[in-house]
């Protein structure tokens, strides 16, 4: 309802190229949240499955060192949910007061582009009425959009203490030929913790794959759309949504450059390991094994055609860029 309220406050007015932009954000902002809401609603049984693992997970148990990689990461997992909620709640703040700062109230200028079909927002009382709306929904979607982006900061933190609990034993093989058991062990150790660490990135990449799809349009559209509006309005509050939507982008894409990178790190310790002491004909064949595997795609997809990552990263800017300086060559 509220989609279609946007839409038809951009009909409405689509005289006014303010109105019209910011009916756009407020449409592909409504749509990226219902369409991820909803996506994580359907794979809530693999969600929890997900969590539950990360839950259950008891490494740390298994000595000081394995304990210190897992606290480090537990601490990056709150450090980047704390990140996502201040940027969120900036941007909330911003959309809000701003209008009241710069004494836009007068002109009866609205947060977002939504207001009540049928009646007119610029006649007393509606203003105001419409403005509480709108302020109360710009609540909601920026609560609803911190907590939604929780599981995955958990997600990613868990993969990466994974790996570099991995790169850790790595360097271990053939430091101890004299102990063949030993080394097996650790081994067999290593072998385990890549099979479970590997199905667990795998599951969630592929819980997130649309989600991030559709995000990824939508914050592509919201980066053009925003920087198209405080260019030609340089009052406009829509600085705040343009810095909110390439942050955000960028704390997705950092999250999975980071799962590649310590992916390619483990292939290196692997290899740079002395695993050509290892006798055992399964031993060097589990090595072998883990060493092909950690060169394939690690990460998170988006959509199944790439993977989240600084490239990823750049080719959103590079897109929203080019769609904008197409809008002003058209505008102009």
């Amino acid at each position: 309802m509220l989609t279609l309220a946007s839409v038809f406050h951009g009909v409405n007015y689509h005289e006014d190229l303010n109105q019209v932009v910011v009916c756009i954000t407020a449409v592909c902002l409504l749509l990226e949240v219902c369409y991820k809401f909803n996506s994580m609603v359907y794979q809530r049984a693999n969600i929890k499955e997900a969590i539950q693992i990360v839950l259950d997970d008891r490494v740390y148990l298994e000595g000081p060192v394995e304990a210190a990689v897992c606290k480090k990461y537990d601490r990056l997992a709150k450090n980047l949910v704390y990140c996502s909620c201040v940027l969120y709640t900036f941007t909330c703040a911003v959309l809000i007061f701003y209008p009241v700062a710069a004494g836009l109230v007068k002109e009866q200028v609205l947060p977002v582009g939504c207001s009540i079909p049928f009646f007119d927002y610029t006649q007393h009382p509606w203003y105001m009425i419409n403005y509480i709306m709108n302020a109360t929904l710009i609540v909601l979607l920026a609560v609803m959009f911190a907590g939604l982006d929780g599981p995955f900061y958990l997600f990613v933190c868990h993969c990466a203490a994974q790996l570099e609990i991995l790169i850790l034993y790595a360097s271990l093989i053939g430091e101890n030929p004299d102990n063949p058991d030993e080394q097996r062990r650790i081994v067999g150790k290593m072998f385990d913790i890549h099979t479970r660490v590997s199905d667990f990135n795998s599951k969630c990449s592929r819980i997130f794959q649309d989600i991030f799809l559709s995000q990824t349009i939508c914050s592509t559209i919201h980066i053009c759309v925003s920087l198209f509006h405080v260019q030609f309005n340089s009052k406009s509050n829509s600085f705040g949504m343009a810095l909110t939507n390439v942050c955000k982008m960028w704390l997705f894409c950092y999250g999975g450059e980071f799962i590649k990178t310590k992916a390619d790190e483990f292939n290196n310790a692997l290899y740079a390991s002395r695993w050509y002491e290892q006798w055992i004909r399964r031993d060097l064949g589990d090595i072998l094994f883990m060493m092909a595997n950690a060169q394939r795609n690690y990460g998170f997809s988006v959509g199944g055609f790439r993977y989240l990552s600084y490239e990823t990263f750049k080719e959103i800017m590079k897109t929203a860029y080019t769609c904008n300086a197409f809008l002003q060559h058209v505008l102009n």
